[in-house]
């Protein structure tokens, strides 16, 4: 039998959420939800946009009549201006009764848009399902502070459209429904106090801006582009040609459409794109852009499929480049024109330097210059004699290259993990000449990868690898989705170790608590855990758990009687066995902080971080082994050094040295960077304290009181995993590994919680904390750096941090 439809209140007010007047809940009866309808003002702005779009048909026509006396001149003015207000009242009533019958409901239970007058529509669409969630400002819209919500939801949909709801509203239900696209269990709520976005770019406090395009290379792009020449140089063909023939007015046939496309051509290309900002916030890449229109869109890095760069031959000597993506949901919408629509424009204009950022952010550690490309035979200039020499592939273990084009030169980079397809293809020309063009095909979009006449023998060989390197690389995300972080996925040899190991001691896979990049830990009993390390970490060595065996019973034995405030680690038995290093440790009380963030609700999570630092302060407490500044674990530790640029400048060089290329080729301003590090660092004036180095969620306990408890509020309440990291030396850099490495925790609200901690510790400690924290995120950046092929998400963590300079 089916169920009866749920009934709907209405309100015309706009709250973030439900409203506070829900009717009462009676047992047994349906569910009641309150709908809302859009802005109130919503009906006069889509009737001003009309009533310009009038305005300006009628005006086109007017000059189109040229005096006809059949055209509408021949109306007179009166009547025109009655008949364009008539239209004008009537789109505007047509627009409220929209408004009017227009309802939606978004809230943490669903997504639904309910329209039509005669005809009710009511249109439900799983979270899952979003592919994108993008803002558009009309010029009237934004005189208004208001914004159109544009949501894709797959392919073969047409997508939704709220017309239109606050600039601040749109912003945080953009947020959280991009939230919940990507599955996590965020609640409406916790947008409630997300700090509203820039109003002239809708750039959050938390985005950060990577490339801004300025308005003169934006000008001077265009008109040096094929697509502004070649219709100019037609026009002046007309005008010669009405010139010396006298036939003016034959020619004007032709002249006024092509008149109209170059303006069509302005407008998609300048007027739509100008002030083009590429930027990076917590869920991807963001695009704003439009002189009038302003449109913000969300870019998911995930389901970017390809690029594309494009360089013009008058764009050569200036070194200027386009960047296009194929993103998944955006295949009808491949336009760039000045209705806010999606676009795959990921840079209109943009430098080598700027390029390589932008890349650096869609395929983090990925370098095309440094692909090997290979070149047609010499054969293939018989078929394609006007660019044989520009003809070129190439891969390696991330992407495959193809490159062609002189006039326009062109490269197609496709991750081997987007490759949908792979076919060979060869015309009657190409099978004399032993020739065949491989399409690496993606979904429908601006990248079209073809490595072009091709031997033959190279195109099936091609072929057919490409279809293995496609399947590895997929395989290989799948078990990064497993492992996600820096934990590496075990091999079978690594596993075949550890199972002994575990069966020695007596343990098994079911006891599994949790892991990170160093080691594995498992339960021994209530008291006692096994950590297992991973082979060939630097954590593993003996001397390291040797080191850290004195360090944790150092402090367990200068322990005063009010104890730490923390729980510590305390190895009571190490060993290795099949050449893999062990310890036993004594188990913490709380839970992993790090998996518990991901499901707390933001209240909690709040109480917990604070706490964090908290326990930042505590561990500057601790007792140190040794006087002054130092390094406590690692290779000849402990090691004392004269001061504390002498240790950090020590702890640097081998992470430094090892990402030179990378951050070179990754980071245009990385020597500004290094040396602003150094300047700051030389005057920080600090009395060493001990120093966990890697103070971040994955490595903190959380103890959440049962219900009942005298204390309600969740709380760290133990630290772990001291590693090569620890040192002696300024408190504040724990301080900063509290803020600034939520960032890098998988939940949604992960980045909203850093800028809340950040707040947090200058409200506690005062202002200058803020400028301490943003040096010692630089140093992080650097310090981590050279994570760039086994942790590409770290690497591009660091390259954030050395960006801003």
């Amino acid at each position: 039998m089916s169920q009866p439809p749920v009934p709907t209140a209405t309100t015309d007010a706009e709250p973030v959420g439900p409203t506070a007047d829900a009717a009462p809940v009676v047992p047994g009866a349906p569910v009641v939800k309150q709908t809302e309808r859009p802005h109130p003002l919503t009906p006069f702005i889509r009737g001003w946009i009309v009533f310009v779009a009038i305005v300006f048909t009628f005006g086109r026509q007017l000059f189109d009549g040229r005096g006809d006396e059949d055209g509408l001149a021949s109306l007179g003015l009166l009547w025109i201006v009655a008949g364009v207000l008539g239209l004008a009242l009537l789109a505007g009533g047509a627009g409220y009764v929209s408004w009017r019958f227009t309802r939606f409901v978004i809230d943490d239970d669903e997504l639904r848009i309910e329209t039509g007058v005669l005809f009710k529509t009511s249109r439900k669409i799983a979270f899952e399902r979003i592919q994108s969630v993008d803002i558009l400002q009309p010029l009237a819209a934004r005189l208004f502070g208001l914004a159109e919500l544009r949501i894709e939801a797959g392919a073969g949909d047409s997508g939704i459209r709220l017309r239109y709801l606050s600039r601040v509203k749109a912003a945080r239900l953009r947020d959280y429904l991009l939230a919940r696209a990507h599955g996590t269990a965020v609640r409406l709520s916790d947008t409630a106090d997300a700090p509203a976005p820039d109003v002239l770019f809708d750039a959050g406090v938390a985005d950060k801006k990577l490339v801004t395009v300025l308005p003169g290379a934006l000008v001077g792009s265009f008109l040096l582009s094929t697509e502004f020449l070649i219709p100019v140089v037609v026009l002046v063909g007309f005008g010669v040609v009405a010139a010396t023939t006298g036939m003016g007015f034959v020619a004007l046939g032709g002249f006024v459409p092509m008149l109209f496309g170059v303006f069509s051509l302005v407008s998609r290309r300048v007027v739509a794109m100008f002030h083009f900002t590429l930027a990076e916030s917590s869920r991807g890449l963001r695009v704003t852009r439009g002189l009038t229109n302003l449109s913000s869109q969300s870019v998911p890095v995930d389901r970017i499929q390809g690029v594309r760069l494009c360089q013009p031959a008058l764009w050569k000597p200036f070194g200027w480049w386009r960047v296009d993506v194929d993103i998944v949901g955006y295949a009808s919408n491949d336009r760039e024109d000045n209705s806010g629509g999606a676009t795959s424009v990921l840079l209109p204009v943009a430098s080598q330097s700027q390029v390589r950022l932008a890349l650096s952010r869609v395929l983090p550690g990925f370098a095309v210059e440094s692909i090997d490309l290979h070149a047609a035979p010499r054969r293939a200039r018989a078929f394609r004699w006007f660019d044989w020499w520009t003809l070129r592939y190439g891969w390696d273990d991330r992407a495959i290259v193809t490159q062609h084009g002189w006039l326009v030169h062109e490269r197609h980079i496709v991750p081997h993990a987007k490759t949908q397809s792979v076919r060979i293809e060869q015309g009657p020309l190409q099978r004399r000449l032993r020739l065949a063009d491989v399409h690496v095909d993606t979904p429908k979009g601006p990248v079209h990868a073809v490595a072009h006449q091709m031997d033959v023998v190279a195109a099936r060989e091609l072929a057919l690898s490409q279809l293995d390197r496609a399947r590895a690389a997929r395989a290989a995300a799948e078990l990064a989705l497993e492992h996600p972080g820096d934990v590496r996925p075990e091999t079978p040899e690594e596993r075949a170790t550890g199972d002994a190991v575990l069966a020695e001691l007596g343990a098994d896979r079911e006891r599994f608590l949790g892991e990170g990049g160093e080691s594995q830990v498992f339960a021994l009993d209530d008291t006692r855990v096994l950590r297992l390390y991973r082979a060939g970490h630097e954590s593993a060595t003996s001397p390291v758990v040797d080191q850290l065996r004195s360090l944790y019973g150092f402090w367990a034995h200068h322990r005063p009687e009010a104890g730490y405030g923390l729980d510590l680690p305390l190895v009571l038995d190490a060993g290795v066995t099949q050449g893999r290093s062990w310890t036993v440790d004594r188990r913490f009380a709380g839970g992993s902080l790090a998996d518990w963030l991901r499901t707390a609700d933001l209240t909690a999570r709040r109480s917990a971080l604070a706490s964090l630092l908290d326990a930042a302060e505590a561990l500057s407490r601790l007792p140190m082994p040794v006087p002054g500044f130092a390094r406590l674990v690692g290779d000849g530790a402990p090691q004392t050094y004269g001061s504390l640029l002498e240790l950090l400048n020590a702890m640097l060089a081998g992470p430094a040295s090892r990402s030179h290329d990378d951050l070179a080729r990754d980071v245009p301003g990385v020597a500004r960077a290094w040396d602003r590090l150094q300047h700051d660092l030389a005057q920080r004036d600090v009395v060493p304290t001990l120093v966990h180095g890697d103070l971040g969620a994955p490595n903190a306990y959380v103890t959440v009181p049962h219900e009942g408890a005298d204390e309600a509020a969740p709380r760290v309440t133990g630290v772990g995993d001291f590693s090569p990291h620890t040192l002696q030396a300024d408190p504040l850099m724990d301080l900063t590994g509290a803020v600034a490495f939520l960032e890098l925790e998988p939940y949604d609200g992960a980045v909203a919680d850093s800028e809340w901690l950040l707040g947090l510790a200058v409200q506690r400690y005062g202002p200058d904390v803020a400028r301490w924290i943003g040096v010692y995120r630089r140093y992080f950046g650097f310090y981590f750096s050279d994570t760039a092929e086994h942790d590409p998400r770290t690497y591009a963590w660091c390259l954030r941090q050395l960006d801003g300079e």
